[in-house]
C-alpha cells in the first residue's frame, strides 16, 4: 500500500500545486475582469480545450492500450501521432479560411483574427504535448509527469499576470495566458523529448495503425459527444442568456476545476496502474477498494466545499457563482469516480460502449439545458451539468458491469443521491443551509464506513492485499 500510495503523490504532486497557482490566478482575474469580459474567456477557453478530443481519432487511447506490448516506443508514438497530426493541420487549414466569422461569434467582433489563428497553433502543439506526456504517465514516471504539470500552470500564470501589468484588462488575458503559457512549456517539453519526434527513420506501418484505430474510433466518437457534452453549458449561455451569467458559470467553474486537477492526478496514475493490474490478473477485491477510498475522499472535498463555501468564495469576485459550486463539482466527481468503474469496458476493448455511455450523459444534458438555461441562466446550465455527468457515472458502470467486471454501487449510488440533495439545497438561498450540509455529510460518512473498516483491515493484514 506503501508503494501505491507513493506513486499517487508522486503523480498527485503537480495538479496540487497547479491547483494553489489556480488559487491565487482566480481572485486576480475575477477581480479585474468584468463578468461579461470574464464570460468570453470562459467560452473560448471553454471550445478550444475540447477541440482535440476531437483530432486524436482515439489514437491516444490506443496508444496506452498498447504501450506495454509494443517494444519500439519511439514507432508507436509517431505512429500514434502521425494521424491526429494531420486532421489537425487540415483542420488550421479550414480555420484560417472561417476565422473572421469565428471570431465575430466568440467574441462580438471580427477584428481578433489573429486570436484564431493563434488557436490553431496552439491546438497542433496540444496534439503532441499529448502523445509525449502519456508516454511519460505510462513509464510511471510520476515526478517528471508533475514537473511538466506545475510548469505549463507556471507558464499561464506568469504569462497573464505579466499581460495585467502592462496594463490589459479585458478577456485577452486569460486568452493569451493559455495560448502562450501553454506553448512556452511545450517548447521546453518538445525538446527535452526531441528523440520521440525525430522521424527521419518513420515509416507508416498500416497494420499497427489498423489495429489502434479499431481499437480507438469508437473511443473518437465518444470523445467527441464528450467534449460536444463539455461545451454545451457554455454554448447554451451564450446564445441564449448573458455574458454576465456565462461569467458567473465560468467563475464557479474555475473553484471546482481544482477538484478537476485531482480527478486528473487520479487519472494520470491510475489508468497505467490498472492496465498493470489486469495484465498480473489482480484480484477484484483491489479494485473495488481503490472505488470505495476514491469516494470517500471525494464525497469529504465535496461537502467541504459547500460547508465552508464562504471562505471558497473569498477566491472570486462573483456573487452568484457560490450557487454553482456543488452543481458544477458532479462533472469532475463523476467522472473521476467512473474511472475505476468503466474498466470492464476498455479490458474486453468493447470500446464502441462508450458511444452508448457518451449519447446517455449528452441527451439529459441537451433536455434540461433547452428547459432550464433560457430562464434560469447559469443555475439551470449548473443543474444540466450535475444531471448528465451522473448520467455518464451511471452508464459506464452499467455497460462496464455488462462485460463481466464490475462490483456493488450500493455505497456510491446512495452517496451519489445524497449528494445531488445537498447541491440542490446549496443552489438556493435556504434557511440553516450550513447544518443541512453537514447533516447530509454525516449520513454520506455512516453509508461508508465500511471503506473505514477496510482501511484498517488492509493495515492489520497487508500480507492480504497488494496494491504494487
Amino acid at each position: 500500500m506503501k508503494h501505491f500510495l507513493k506513486r499517487l503523490m508522486g503523480f498527485s504532486l503537480g495538479p496540487i500545486l497547479g491547483a494553489v497557482i489556480s488559487l491565487i490566478q482566480i481572485p486576480i482575474l475575477t477581480t479585474l475582469l468584468s463578468e461579461a469580459e470574464y464570460g468570453i474567456s470562459t467560452l473560448f477557453s471553454t471550445l478550444i480545450v475540447n477541440i482535440p478530443n476531437f483530432l486524436y481519432i482515439g489514437l491516444d487511447q490506443s496508444y496506452t492500450r498498447e504501450y506495454n506490448r509494443y517494444k519500439d516506443k519511439q514507432n508507436l508514438f509517431q505512429q500514434a501521432a502521425f494521424l491526429p497530426m494531420i486532421v489537425g493541420i487540415l483542420m488550421f487549414m479550414v480555420t484560417i479560411m472561417f476565422a473572421s466569422p469565428i471570431s465575430n461569434w466568440l467574441f462580438d467582433s471580427p477584428e481578433y483574427t489573429y486570436i484564431v489563428w493563434l488557436s490553431g497553433v496552439w491546438v497542433l502543439a496540444t496534439v503532441i504535448e499529448r502523445f509525449i506526456l502519456l508516454t511519460i504517465r505510462m513509464e510511471e514516471k510520476a515526478i517528471e509527469y508533475s514537473k511538466y504539470t506545475v510548469l505549463l500552470k507556471i507558464n499561464v500564470f506568469i504569462v497573464s499576470i505579466l499581460l495585467i501589468l502592462f496594463g490589459m484588462r479585458d478577456f485577452r488575458v486569460v486568452v493569451f495566458g493559455l495560448i502562450f503559457g501553454q506553448l512556452l512549456g511545450d517548447a521546453i517539453l518538445f525538446y527535452n523529448y526531441r528523440s520521440l519526434l525525430n522521424v527521419s527513420q518513420f515509416k507508416l506501418d498500416p497494420k499497427l495503425l489498423k489495429t489502434m484505430l479499431f481499437f480507438g474510433i469508437p473511443l473518437m466518437l465518444s470523445a467527441s459527444l464528450n467534449s460536444i457534452l463539455n461545451s454545451v453549458d457554455t454554448t447554451m449561455l451564450r446564445n441564449y442568456s448573458t455574458l454576465s451569467e456565462l461569467g458567473v458559470y465560468g467563475g464557479a467553474m474555475k473553484i471546482v476545476s481544482i477538484i478537476g486537477i485531482l480527478k486528473t492526478a487520479f487519472a494520470s496514475f491510475w489508468v497505467p496502474t490498472a492496465y498493470r493490474w489486469y495484465e498480473e490478473d489482480k484480484d477484484i477485491k483491489h479494485f473495488k477498494f481503490i472505488s470505495d477510498a476514491l469516494l470517500f475522499i471525494l464525497t469529504a472535498i465535496f461537502f467541504g466545499l459547500l460547508v465552508f463555501r464562504p471562505i471558497v468564495m473569498l477566491f472570486v469576485g462573483y456573487e452568484g457563482s457560490k450557487y454553482l459550486i456543488g452543481l458544477l463539482s458532479f462533472p469532475h466527481l463523476m467522472y473521476a469516480l467512473s474511472e475505476t468503474t468503466t474498466l470492464g469496458i476498455v479490458f474486453s476493448r468493447k470500446t464502441y460502449l462508450n458511444i452508448f455511455v457518451s449519447l446517455a450523459a449528452l441527451v439529459p444534458s441537451l433536455l434540461i439545458n433547452y428547459l432550464l438555461t433560457p430562464q434560469y441562466g447559469a443555475i439551470g446550465a449548473a443543474f444540466a451539468s450535475c444531471g448528465s455527468y451522473i448520467m455518464l457515472y451511471l452508464a459506464r458502470t452499467y455497460f462496464s458491469n455488462r462485460t463481466g467486471f464490475g462490483f456493488s454501487q450500493r455505497k456510491q449510488i446512495l452517496t451519489i443521491i445524497l449528494m445531488t440533495i445537498a447541491a440542490g439545497f446549496n443552489a438556493f438561498d435556504i434557511q440553516y443551509r450550513v447544518g443541512i450540509t453537514f447533516a447530509i455529510g454525516l449520513i454520506c460518512l455512516v453509508i461508508q464506513w465500511g471503506t473505514v473498516t477496510d482501511m484498517l483491515a488492509i493495515k492489520q493484514n497487508p500480507n492480504e492485499w497488494d496494491f504494487t
